[in-house]
């Protein structure tokens, strides 16, 4: 009986957890849906890559491949990796709430972090992921983790706390190429401290992130022609706002199908599509830079207001008379919860971190991390709340630290021990 009060609101968190998913999946037929993300594709090839030809793939990193791929190990056919990334992902997705919860119980008594840590599970869009080969998931799942593992590097100072969350966050690059800048930045603000640990053997956390980057990197330089994690920013950029800044030049209007630009550059190969947008980019920071700027806050904007996508394409497969309005009146609360927490997010964000900049603490990196993605959203658009739900969970953090320091919310405050 003692275990169970002790972690009562943790299997309070998965049950509701589990009938949420299992409510969401009834309304929207969401199991049932098939492959829905042209991405899909190649997650799969990137995993197929890995384990039975043994080689990269131009855009998707080994980490992720590694991961989603296993049963390909054991004989599985690709079907089985659909099969095996949902419960890889559902995995992740409840391992997200419980490390979110703890969190949040930083800053607010375990009652209230439960309540928060309900509203984080009712939001739509990460719900959806869990039963797609994508990214979003997993990725999540990471800086969550690296950020309750920071915290308690604050709390206690132990070091290894620091190594693990560090390693999450380097080894985050290899599930979503865009984390790397996220990961260079937490590196050098802590780099003194990691070398005044140089003997420390928890380091190996560390060196086995850098490790799996540098066999990522040497495997794109030797089967591509470039030292680099992966080629995916040239095509988003050169399809996307590149391809928007033109069609605004141009008084057009932008569509992300039947791009001639993007049909132009697929057709080379991975080292001069990278040449190719760079060029171009060059080219339009210098001769079109106020539609560039437009195409940029266009494509934010986009990312902020869209609801999911996979909600508003779901199919009534089994032709149950509730499922269109379901449908709808989810899509459209996928919309208002992207815009919620957004810009909450973005509000708080910048206020912590202009609050917190001259002694940052763990406040200041999520502050940085949620300004990160929703700025480096910019350069794609078109694929609805994808871009900016990962943010969420961390905007809840920030409006709970925030809640804890007013007035009249001071009695659930239990401030972050430094």
């Amino acid at each position: 009986m003692g275990f169970l009060k002790k972690y009562k609101y943790h299997f309070l968190i998965l049950f509701i957890a589990t009938f949420w998913i299992l409510l969401f999946d009834f309304l929207t037929q969401m199991s049932s849906q098939g492959v829905m993300h042209s991405d899909s594709s190649s997650y799969l090839a990137s995993a197929k890559n890995l384990y039975i030809f043994y080689r990269g793939q131009v855009y998707r990193p080994i980490l992720m491949a590694a991961i989603t791929g296993i049963p390909y190990l054991f004989g599985g056919s690709d079907a089985s990796i659909f099969s095996f990334s949902f419960y890889v992902n559902l995995f992740c997705w409840f391992s997200s709430f419980l490390f979110l919860f703890e969190i949040l119980k930083e800053f607010a008594k375990p009652k209230v972090a439960f309540w928060f840590t309900v509203l984080a599970i009712l939001i739509l869009g990460n719900t959806v992921h869990v039963f797609h080969l994508l990214t979003e998931t997993i990725y999540q799942f990471f800086i969550i983790l690296a950020f309750y593992l920071l915290i308690k590097y604050y709390k206690t100072n132990k070091f290894w706390y620091f190594s693990l969350s560090l390693s999450l966050f380097l080894s985050s690059m290899l599930i979503k190429p865009g984390s790397k800048f996220l990961a260079v930045v937490i590196t050098l603000y802590f780099i003194s401290g990691i070398f005044r640990n140089y003997k420390s053997k928890s380091l190996v956390f560390i060196y086995g992130s850098l490790l799996m980057i540098l066999i990522q990197c040497v495997g794109m330089k030797y089967q591509f022609g470039n030292f680099t994690i992966s080629y995916i920013d040239a095509p988003t950029y050169y399809n996307y706002i590149g391809s928007k800044a033109i069609c605004i030049k141009n008084g057009k209007e932008w569509k992300q199908m039947n791009n001639p630009r993007a049909d132009y550059l697929y057709a080379c190969e991975a080292k001069d599509q990278r040449k190719i947008a760079g060029e171009d980019l060059r080219n339009q920071l210098q001769f079109n830079t106020v539609n560039l700027i437009k195409a940029y806050m266009s494509d934010v904007r986009d990312n902020t207001v869209s609801g999911n996508s996979c909600i508003e394409e779901c199919k009534n497969y089994k032709g149950k008379s509730y499922f269109d309005f379901w449908r709808i009146v989810l899509f459209d609360l996928s919309k208002w919860q992207n815009r919620f927490y957004t810009l909450f997010g973005f509000l708080l964000s910048g206020f912590y971190l202009w609050k917190t900049y001259k002694k940052p603490n763990p406040i200041t990196f999520i502050s940085f991390f949620i300004l990160y993605i929703i700025m480096l959203s910019g350069i794609s658009c078109g694929q609805g709340d994808r871009f900016h739900m990962v943010t969420f969970p961390f905007a809840i953090i920030l409006l709970v630290k925030y809640l804890s320091e007013t007035k009249r919310f001071k009695r659930f405050s239990e401030p972050l021990q430094k």
